[in-house]
């Protein structure tokens, strides 16, 4: 059997400045940047690879995104175009059809409150944005055809496979991947930190589409021996404390 995968951390992502987490993970020959919208640029993302793991953007083989979401996808700069690039189906479907009310304000914000249980003012309005932002223009983009749409239980790679992870939005799926570590979730937003998942409920959460599903997707991410949330550190979520690595 072959090596485990291994998995790197990107940044010190925080909460409170949306600041998401970005994952890579290495099986063998293929090297996954999950998540990698925290970077502005392409220069940065290349500054980071090469003082983690020693190789810059011409190393990465995948972009894997656990959601469409502004703080954690960013379309590919040019250097990136020969990467394969993984989006959930369900998400990018989603994403799409919202886009069709994008040149009407009250329809496109009607179908936002429609499709969630929940969605704050602030989600509300960064989401609004959204709508002008060349990123999500699907229909025009060059890198559209390119696109892997993935489905829950997919095999990327010998130890890495994608999970659904719904509720938090319509179709965020996580990657499960084997390393020697254990089983590590990188779990997008269905976990947004430690203390996040050690709450007694999800109250506090500032956009939900739906409560039973992203419950579900928690008792899921709790299933793996340490998680990358979605804007915290990385974590043990048996004992319920921060990773030694």
């Amino acid at each position: 059997m072959s090596e485990k995968a291994q998995v790197y951390r990107l940044n010190r992502p925080t909460r409170l400045t949306l600041r998401a987490s970005a994952t890579l993970v290495v099986d063998g020959p293929r090297r996954f940047l999950a998540d990698g919208g925290d970077f502005a640029t392409a220069a940065e993302l290349d500054a980071v690879l090469r003082g983690v793991v020693g190789f810059g953007l011409d190393g990465i083989t995948d972009a894997y995104f656990t959601h469409l979401h502004f703080d954690h996808y960013r379309a590919l700069a040019p250097e990136c175009r020969g990467w394969r690039m993984h989006v959930p189906r369900q998400e990018y479907r989603f994403v799409r059809e919202l886009m069709r009310y994008r040149e009407d304000r009250a329809a496109y914000k009607a179908f936002l409150k429609e499709t969630h249980e929940l969605i704050a003012p602030v989600f509300l309005r960064e989401f609004l944005r959204l709508a002008t932002d060349s990123r999500y223009d699907f229909e025009s983009s060059e890198r559209a055809p390119d696109f892997h749409l993935c489905d829950p239980g997919e095999q990327l790679s010998p130890h890495v496979a994608t999970v659904d992870l719904a509720g938090h939005c319509p179709g965020q799926m996580g990657l499960w991947v084997e390393t020697k570590q254990g089983a590590c979730m990188i779990a997008g937003d269905a976990v947004l930190s430690l203390d996040d998942f050690v709450a007694t409920g999800i109250d506090h959460h500032l956009i939900v589409h739906n409560r039973e599903r992203l419950l579900a997707s928690r008792r899921r991410v709790a299933e793996a021996d340490f998680v990358v949330p979605g804007h915290g550190e990385w974590f043990d979520p048996r004992r319920g404390n921060l990773t030694p690595f």
